[in-house]
């Protein structure tokens, strides 16, 4: 079977990930039969899996991401496909970000799914609306058995369905401290300084002050703040730090920059200051890292507090 995941909203895109594992764990008890590949994975090394003789005569769950921004991996995978679309194992492409409706890989699993969609499902994940954020934070308060009011609901859905990791870390807090959730509550425990204490942490890491972002690192996790969320803001934040980059490699002034790039101001203004600690070939490899390390922890591969401290090294002695 193939499946292709995509969309945004990384959160809920994960969230699905990790069922689709969990589910193949229930089957498959062993384990020995899951396979992470990385971004760097050519569809050779993805056929080469789905061919091997699994253990125990279980079915393989071959998992690869970057399904749609490698263009090489996309090349190929177009050109072979034909001889994995029946496959009896389970192979999952994944993207975190939107895919063109006329990308060819997306056509191909549209035009597959309408033939077959036994054997081939894709899903977008987009940000949800604001309707559909309030229902879904609900869902996950009454998870955890907590009953929450319509303007707490409406408060904590002023973070942004962008940023379902942080909302949901929210939602944990809140829902350990009562049972039932008000506007008062959430005054109380809501930090909305976050970011701020996020460029924080990457300007100290930007400085190589590996101390200084060891102690705001510590300091978010005693705050209760979600390793999952703090990989999401480095990670937004590095890519403002490689798009801007790259714009300034070419010469853009400061305004052309700011005006393409569309950040708010702010952001930009705290982006492009912290861009003269890095190149941008220095900045993309970091994300690499960034991403590999966010994939373990998403798949159960590594903790989650030990890959940001591992990042945390990696950074300091670029």
């Amino acid at each position: 079977m193939l499946i292709l995941l995509y969309g945004k909203d990384n959160y809920r895109l994960h969230e699905k990930i990790k069922a689709v594992i969990e589910g193949y764990k229930k089957k498959h008890s062993s384990g020995l039969n899951l396979v992470f590949l990385d971004k760097k994975s050519s569809f050779k090394e993805l056929y080469d899996e789905e061919r091997q003789v699994s253990m125990f005569g279980e079915k393989r769950l071959i998992i690869a991401p970057s399904a749609s921004s490698s263009e090489n991996f996309k090349k190929e995978f177009l050109e072979g496909a034909e001889k994995i679309v029946s496959s009896e194992n389970i192979i999952l492409l994944y993207e975190e970000g939107e895919i063109k409706k006329n990308d060819k890989l997306l056509s191909f699993f549209r035009e597959k799914a309408e033939e077959n969609s036994q054997e081939v499902m894709y899903q977008e994940f987009e940000p949800l609306s604001e309707k559909k954020l309030l229902s879904w934070i609900k869902k996950e308060f009454s998870k955890s058995g907590t009953e929450v009011e319509d303007e707490a609901t409406r408060l904590i859905g002023k973070i942004g369905s962008e940023n379902l990791w942080r909302i949901k870390n929210e939602i944990n807090k809140l829902a350990l401290y009562k049972k039932k959730i008000t506007r008062e509550e959430v005054d109380l425990l809501v930090d909305t300084g976050i970011e701020t204490n996020i460029f924080k942490t990457i300007d100290a890491l930007a400085q190589r002050d590996k101390e200084k972002a060891a102690l705001l690192l510590y300091d978010h996790l005693q705050k209760g703040d979600n390793p999952h969320y703090i990989f999401s803001m480095i990670g937004y934040q590095f890519r403002n730090l490689i798009m801007v980059s790259d714009l300034l490699e070419k010469n853009f002034s400061y305004k052309e920059a700011k005006e393409r790039a569309g950040l708010h101001p702010y952001v930009f203004q705290k982006t492009h200051s912290q861009t003269k600690h890095f190149s941008c070939e220095e900045l993309k490899r970091l994300y690499e890292k960034l991403f590999e390390m966010d994939l373990k922890t998403k798949t159960g591969q590594i903790d989650p507090v030990l890959a940001l401290h591992l990042f945390l090294f990696e950074m300091s002695s670029v």
